[in-house]
């Protein structure tokens, strides 16, 4: 598996895991446990912008095949 994959996979189990966290911060009543689910679901949102800004860069990389192809759409 290619470090892309691995950043693919990494942001699909940050995802759930903020899908989870705003679910317990919704679901639970005590406001201070609320609270830090809360605080964990923005903390999981930043760590899935990092991940997006890494895959973006990897992506916008040129890739040997790529290049090879552009220069046939040319």
């Amino acid at each position: 598996m290619d470090a892309l994959n691995y950043l693919y996979q990494a942001l699909e189990e940050k995802i759930s895991n903020q899908v989870f966290y705003n679910e317990c911060s919704v679901r639970i009543t005590n406001p201070a446990a609320g609270s830090l689910f809360a605080r964990f679901r923005d903390d999981e949102a930043e760590h899935i912008k990092i991940l997006q800004k890494e895959i973006a860069a990897i992506e916008s990389k040129p890739h040997p095949v790529n290049i090879v192809l552009s220069k046939l759409k040319n």
